[in-house]
Formats: C-alpha cells, structure tokens, sequence
C-alpha cells in the first residue's frame, strides 16, 4: 500500500509529506476504508473503470468495507520512546468531528476501489488537486486534463481483493489543529494508518493520495 512519509512536527513535516507522496502518485495505493460513498458525491461523470490483469471485476463490482468508527483517542497509539508527532499533534477533536473526517475519508476510498475518479476527486482538498494539475503539466498525455482523467492515469490497476483489502478503516482518533487533521485509523490486518485531512468550507477533504504507516 502507499505510504504518506512519516510526519516530524506540524506544517512543515505535513507540507514535505503530502509533497513526496503526490509525485509518487502511479505507484502508491490509499489504504483506507470501506463501505459505499456517499450521496453528497458526484455520480454522473463518465464510466471510466478499469479491470486488473488478476481480476475481471469492474470497480463498481468490488465488494467494500463498511466503515467503523471505533473512537478511543490517539493515546491508544501512542508509542513508548517512539515517534509520536502524530498522535500529539494539535488536540483530540469531538466524536462529531472524528465521525465526519472519516466519513470524509471512507468515501474517498472506496470512490478509488470502485474507480470512480470524479467521486474520489470531489474528495480531495484543493493543494492535492493543485499539486496533480503541476505534475500532470509535464506530461503531454496529461497536460490540460482534469482531475478525474489525471487520477485515473496515474493509478495502477488493482485485483479487487486488494481494492478492498484499501478501503477497511475503523477510525479511532482524529488530531485537529485549526483547517488541518490526522485521521488516526486501523486498516486491514489491524495495520495502523494516518491520513492528512484538511477543512473546506466546513467539510473534510483527504489532504494526501495515501495514508502514512504507524508502529
């Protein structure tokens, strides 16, 4: 799976991070949550899946996660004299916010599994969509084109397993400091993720394409 670069402090460490992992786009996967997105996405762009060599399912055909909003707090995280800039970073949020950060999340995830790149675009923040029109400018295959035409270029086919195995997600902690967060999550075999939210106009927008791997 795609891995965001572990954060050191704040802005600057999340910056770098979302940065590096944007131009490694065609070769990361988000591991992330499941379930089916939501109506509040766009539905109606053109049908633009993909079918993997290890599978003949479509994306719409691929069987989701349900998302799992366990809560808890970051300091069931927390590692004994390790790195813990993420889970101290800013202040625990309420379960209301933690609930819509990872629904926010949930819902990008599986708009990737099921190759829906409008949906999935439609929930990304602004600097990521921002950040994918500069590297799609060197191309002369991608320049000009949108983020849905761009998303979908740079991600590699998937089997469905694995589509799915990226979109299981039991949220237990969301840091928040002002417009920005970490989603702090449990993903599939209980690995342990973080993923870089950003607030727009009052809603939550994945601020990274892949999620950083925590101890």
């Amino acid at each position: 799976m795609g891995a965001l670069a572990a954060c050191g402090d704040s802005d600057s460490s999340a910056d770098s991070s979302t940065s590096k992992e944007t131009t490694s786009t065609s070769q990361s996967v988000v591991q992330g949550s499941g379930g089916k997105a939501g109506t509040s996405s766009p539905k109606d762009g053109p049908d633009q899946s993909q079918q993997s060599d290890d599978s003949s399912d479509s994306g719409s055909d691929v069987e989701t996660a349900p998302l799992k909003v366990s809560g808890g707090g970051s300091a069931q995280y927390r590692v004994k004299e390790g790195d813990n800039s993420i889970q101290n970073f800013g202040e625990e949020s309420d379960e209301t916010e933690l609930e819509e950060a990872a629904t926010a999340l949930h819902d990008f995830l599986v708009a990737r599994a099921e190759e829906d790149w409008a949906a999935a675009c439609f929930h990304m923040a602004k600097t990521v969509k921002e950040q994918l029109a500069v590297l799609a400018s060197r191309s002369d295959e991608l320049d000009g084109k949108g983020c849905p035409a761009i998303l979908e270029t740079l991600t590699p086919p998937l089997p469905a397993a694995v589509r799915q195995q990226s979109t299981i997600v039991d949220a237990g902690s969301l840091r928040l400091e002002d417009e920005r967060a970490f989603l702090i999550y449990r993903g599939f075999e209980g690995t342990n993720y973080a993923m870089l939210m950003e607030e727009e106009d009052g809603a939550w927008k994945v601020g990274s394409l892949s999620a950083t791997p925590m101890p």
